[in-house]
């Protein structure tokens, strides 16, 4: 059974004019180096995703792994990007021989690939055509290194109940990604499930830690649980320990696909940014018992917006995840329909989308947040998405709003940064592109 967590809003979040101070134990040096220059770069590209109905959203898979002393019987968590369309980033990645294009996502950590013969299903669970589940180019064969007996991919997105899911089987391949060839790499072949894709990518590459595999070994997928599930050596981890890559990767996201990019083991030479801001990364409460990190989780000390006549800031922000699979930032509401408000002309929540929309000309209020002590500010342009629009032509804002805990970092707050996520000091830093 599917279980979700529920965070009281209220002690969190307080709106006013008054600046507070940073949270001292977030704050570190703010021109901390970057990493060594990596020589092991990928360019990505930049795909639309046509999403009807139900989408993929953010990599958020289900939270069973989660549990507060607190909450005995935790509440439902909806974080799924409900607009009908959405912007991803892909990146080639060859497997078996063959090249395959793939979301890159650092919400989850699971690699994996569409295998041939793939049953799709709608949301309601009938068969359909796998047409309808819009892959890519099929993975070809078995998996070159073996397949793992009594093994199971299972794994939810957004909404566990109803928001895209999928089961399959585990093995092993060589998998090569930015000129590293990542030997015996577990990876999972997709077998059948419900699914929005966009005709292009054939799976998911998961930059994410060992806390968010998604690996079984019960006789039935109805009977996993945290208590059955099994982590295993994602891809970021396998080419620390194989390869003796330092364990750590950064991102490089663009509205122009020539600019964006992948570095394993650093940042490419050729990249400028200012100064590097960095940040520990946060642990979370898991059912096995302790704290154990998950997805890239930071706390942000600030948040402030502002128009010619608005100027608001948060006295603390909550803590949120660095997440290359959402497109937008998935903020407290008070803060999201504030912002939204502070655009001219206003945007207004549209119920289709799920989100604000407004004119695609409109101006963009000016938008920042401070982590560990430093002001990241978001590229105007990146709060409107003219690849996203209504019926009537309205194009949906990069500003999105949950009542839940975790909130999300997208695309919008990523691009026209350099993210380095360091996994060897659980820390992330990040810096503006010059």
């Amino acid at each position: 059974m599917v279980k979700w967590l529920t965070y009281s809003l209220a002690s969190n979040l307080l709106l006013g004019l008054s600046i507070a101070a940073p949270v001292e134990e977030q704050k570190r040096a703010a021109n901390a180096p970057a990493a060594v220059a990596a020589k092991n770069v990928l360019t990505l590209s930049r795909q639309l995703a046509s999403r009807p109905g139900l989408t993929l959203g953010s990599k958020f898979r289900n939270l069973r792994a989660f549990a507060k002393a607190a909450d005995p019987q935790p509440a439902g968590l909806d974080i799924a990007l409900p607009a009908n369309q959405q912007v991803e980033y892909l990146l080639n990645v060859t497997a078996g021989g063959n090249n395959y294009s793939l979301i890159i996502d650092t919400g989850s950590s699971d690699t994996w690939f569409v295998k041939s013969g793939f049953q799709c299903y709608d949301y309601l669970r009938r068969k359909v055509a796998v047409a309808n589940c819009q892959f890519g180019p099929e993975f070809k064969g078995d998996f070159p290194g073996g397949a793992i007996k009594d093994l199971h991919f299972n794994v939810s997105y957004g909404n566990g109940y109803s928001g895209p899911n999928l089961n399959g089987e585990y093995g092993y391949a060589d998998i090569t990604l930015a000129g590293v060839t990542v030997p015996k790499q577990q990876i999972a072949l997709a077998t059948s499930g419900y699914w929005t894709g966009d005709d292009i990518s054939t799976g998911i590459l998961g930059l994410g830690m060992p806390g968010l595999t998604e690996a079984y070994n019960t006789s039935d997928p109805r009977l996993d649980s945290v208590s059955n599930a099994i982590s295993y050596s994602p891809v970021v981890s396998t080419m620390s320990t194989a390869l003796k890559i330092p364990s750590l990767f950064s991102l490089g996201l663009s509205r122009t696909p020539a600019d964006s990019f992948l570095a394993l083991g650093g940042v490419p030479a050729n990249v400028k940014t200012g100064e590097y801001t960095t940040t520990p990364l946060l642990t979370w409460e898991s059912q096995k018992g302790g704290a154990e990190y998950f997805w890239y989780t930071i706390q942000t000390d600030q948040m402030v917006w502002n128009s010619s006549t608005i100027s608001q800031q948060t006295a603390r922000s909550p803590k949120a995840i660095v997440d290359s699979g959402t497109t937008l930032n998935y903020l407290p509401s008070e803060i999201a329909e504030a912002i939204n408000n502070a655009f001219v002309p206003r945007a207004v929540y549209d119920q289709e989308m799920g989100g604000y929309v407004t004119s695609c000309n409109a101006t963009a209020p000016a938008f920042g947040i401070k982590i560990g002590g430093q002001m990241i500010w978001t590229e105007p342009s990146n709060m409107i998405l003219p690849e996203l629009k209504n019926r009537q032509g309205k194009c949906l804002t990069g500003i999105a709003d949950t009542d839940e805990e975790p909130y999300i970092l997208g695309d919008t707050f990523m691009q026209g940064l350099v993210a380095v996520f360091d996994i060897g000091k659980l820390e992330m830093r990040f810096a503006k592109r010059v």
